[in-house]
């Protein structure tokens, strides 16, 4: 019986081992697997006992494994991508372009892509992926080159607002409230993230409007733009309501200052009351009489200290009844915690706007009530004080547990 006298494939001349039926290059049988007998180039099978090739490079399906080549071009980088692949791989391949081209994450666009189907050896066709290609290059051996550059890939285009300074220097925002709100919409990278009061000054500063008058205000401020329902106060910091991102967004996209309206009204009603004047002195002196006695709300204190409580927080320490109680703590908080030395009607009227109590109708017979009814507190030309008495019931407050 004859035995395998060849040393060298006969279809890809690599060296045969002594052992085995086929070719470990390329898979071809080169020994009849009944008898041992070698086999030539065109055998069909054995010529000694009659038993047929078995054809090991041919796939399940019958077809032969091509080569395909895939060739990427681009002019303006002078980017050059090319790879070689068998039919398998190629078939994998093009699942993950086309993947890949769905998802936005290669420049180039899959315009006609074919099917996986084609890459089966049958079709010679090329596969446009913008300006890739794949060839069909037979039987060569695969191989891939290297890419000299990543591909970059495409974002979203994310919506463009203009900067504070532009909406600044336009006067876009008509009102201190309006402004807190785009401040709001600003700090908080277009109502994605919650902010806190200091990122509100850090706009300010942005948009060189900061000031002494604003920042002792900003309290105020924050107060309206929470009851229009623009920000919502959570515990440490702020969030921007939908209400307040469609009412900023509303305010940069204006063409023109919203304060050339506000003037004209002003305008008006200043006419107005030139006019009321005119018709006798005793209006007049009803008004002046009125504002002579009617308190006002200061905006220059700053109810949120640095390293102290606020307000707000200080008086849920204690368990407050009425007004005189409120009266007497306010004062204590203005004198004692925030260093006022001169308190008057006006900053307890603001204290009880700050915390958004109801407001007594008459601010100067409430004082009176808590004078006279407790003692806690004293006036010295115009200015309120608290009494021996007054230091002794906070000291000694029956405060919450």
């Amino acid at each position: 019986m004859e035995t395998n006298l060849q040393t060298n494939c006969y279809n890809c001349s690599k060296p045969l081992r002594q052992t085995g039926y086929f070719c470990g290059g390329c898979l071809t049988q080169v020994k009849c697997k009944s008898c041992g007998s070698s086999l030539e180039k065109d055998d069909a099978g054995c010529v000694n006992c009659g038993t047929p090739n078995e054809v090991r490079a041919e796939i399940k399906t019958g077809s032969h494994q091509n080569i395909n080549t895939f060739r990427l071009h681009e002019t303006a980088t002078d980017r050059t991508i090319e790879a070689t692949f068998s039919d398998d791989v190629a078939k994998d391949l093009a699942g993950t372009l086309r993947d890949a081209a769905a998802a936005g994450r290669m420049r180039a666009i899959a315009s006609s892509f074919p099917p996986l189907n084609d890459f089966n050896g049958a079709h010679k066709e090329t596969a446009d992926f913008a300006e890739a290609e794949a060839v069909n290059n037979g039987n060569t051996l695969p191989k891939t080159e290297a890419i000299h550059k990543p591909v970059q890939t495409d974002t979203a285009k994310q919506e463009e607002y203009p900067t504070l300074k532009a909406v600044a220097m336009k006067n876009l925002p008509g009102t201190e409230t309006e402004w807190i709100v785009v401040y709001a919409f600003y700090a908080s990278n277009y109502g994605k993230d919650t902010f806190t009061r200091q990122n509100l000054i850090e706009k300010y500063e942005e948009s060189n409007r900061l000031d002494n008058n604003k920042k002792s205000a900003l309290s105020i401020y924050i107060k309206r733009a929470v009851q229009g329902n623009f920000i919502n106060p959570l515990a440490d910091d702020y969030s921007i309501l939908d209400n307040g991102i469609e009412k900023a967004k509303e305010i940069i996209s204006r063409t023109s200052s919203s304060s050339v309206k506000l003037n004209k009204q002003k305008s008006k009603k200043v006419e107005s009351e030139q006019v009321s004047e005119s018709k006798g002195s005793s209006t007049v002196k009803k008004k002046t009489s009125v504002a002579a006695f009617s308190p006002k709300r200061l905006t220059e204190i700053d109810f949120y200290p640095s390293g102290k409580k606020s307000l707000v927080d200080f008086i849920k320490d204690f368990k407050i009844k009425n007004d005189n109680e409120r009266n007497l703590l306010f004062t204590h908080y203005l004198s004692e915690v925030l260093k006022i030395t001169s308190v008057t009607l006006d900053h307890l009227y603001t204290c009880y706007d700050e915390v958004n109590h109801k407001i007594p109708e008459n601010m100067a017979k409430s004082l009176g009530n808590t004078k006279t009814r407790t003692g806690w507190l004293k006036t010295i030309n115009s200015n309120i004080e608290i009494t021996t008495k007054g230091i002794n019931k906070i000291k000694f407050w029956n405060k919450k547990d």
